[in-house]
């Protein structure tokens, strides 16, 4: 009687780390070329050649043109919503923020584009719509820390309020262009915190 041969099994090697610099140059590649190029131009085959980096690699870790893209607008740095004591100065410190990261090159080149492209871009507007709701997040921390300490009223509809924030700051920056500048902000959200009966305003 023969002995019945063991089984041959395989054991499967796990795949390469991501490269952390590999990953980096990709994300720097597109960032530029959104900088500089239109967006319909902008295609997987110009990122990969930009950043010395195979398409292969690119898919695989990220599906679409439109998921690298956010990608990218979503290494912009995070707003920290710093308590300073009073919902106006918490307010300016975060537009301080942003403002900061606006200006900087070529950050201040890429809202535009997305801004222009997602309006007749349904694979993109899918995945941008929600990050955008999520750079809202430290407005809302703000505006609920106020609600706290009483200076807002328990009624406050926080999400009309963020979509009145930012709205006229996308209006300001790319629609009827207007004064940007601290004293000019300051001014409308005095405006807007006097009309939700907001304490000292």
């Amino acid at each position: 009687m023969s002995t019945p041969l063991p089984v041959a099994t395989s054991k499967r090697k796990p795949g390469r780390p991501r490269s952390k610099r590999s990953e980096e140059a990709i994300i720097k590649a597109t960032t530029f070329l959104l900088a500089d190029e239109r967006y319909a131009d902008i295609t997987v085959s110009k990122v990969a050649a930009r950043a010395r980096a195979s398409k292969s690699t690119i898919y695989r870790r990220w599906p679409t043109k439109e998921h690298l893209v956010i990608e990218a607008f979503n290494r912009w740095p995070a707003l920290t919503p710093h308590d300073r004591g009073d919902v106006m100065s918490d307010l300016l410190g975060l537009y301080r923020q942003f403002l900061r990261v606006l200006h900087k090159p070529p950050s201040n080149a890429i809202m535009p584009t997305l801004v222009a492209e997602r309006a007749h871009n349904p694979a993109l507007a899918a995945v941008f719509d929600p990050l955008m709701r999520r750079r809202g997040d430290p407005v809302r921390v703000v505006l609920e820390r106020a609600m706290e300490r009483g200076e807002l009223p328990r009624s406050t509809n926080v999400e009309m309020v963020v979509d009145a924030i930012m709205g006229m700051t996308v209006l300001r920056m790319y629609f009827v262009p207007g004064d940007l500048g601290i004293p000019a902000i300051r001014e409308y959200l005095a405006v807007l915190l006097r009309g939700l009966g907001a304490r000292g305003y």
